[in-house]
Order: C-alpha cells, then structure tokens, then sequence
C-alpha cells in the first residue's frame, strides 16, 4: 500500500479549490475512482456520500484547524 499525501496541486473536483479529502467511488464496469474534495464541499455533501457507499481514503481537514500558541 502506498502512503497518499495531498499537496497544493491536488485539487477539488467540484470547485477547484485545494483537496483535503479522497474518496473513492465504486463504479460498475470500471472499477473503483477517486474523488477529491476541498473541506467546504466534503462537508455540505458528506451525508450523501456515505449514503452512497463510497469509502474515504484520506481527510486532511485537521491540517485546516489553527494550531493553539502556548505561553
């Protein structure tokens, strides 16, 4: 298995923004595709994509929380 990183060239497939999770999709008479989503769009679709089977891969998300300073 290959450790999966995303980076600034990986970009959401619905609005082009950058990617913070990887879906895949399976596929009939294709096999399984990934999918990859910005935290916006993950989140306002989430629900519906679990209803519909597909897996996560990968969520970056917590790379978007602000790391507390400590004194």
């Amino acid at each position: 298995m290959t450790m999966m990183i995303l980076n600034a060239d990986d970009h959401c497939d619905r609005c082009g923004a950058q990617a913070y999770v990887v879906l895949t999709v399976p596929i009939s008479d294709c096999g399984d595709r990934e999918l990859l989503f910005c935290a916006h769009h993950y989140r306002q679709h989430e629900g519906q994509l679990a209803y519909s089977g597909v897996r996560v891969l990968l969520d970056e998300r917590f790379s978007l929380q602000p790391v507390e300073s400590r004194a």
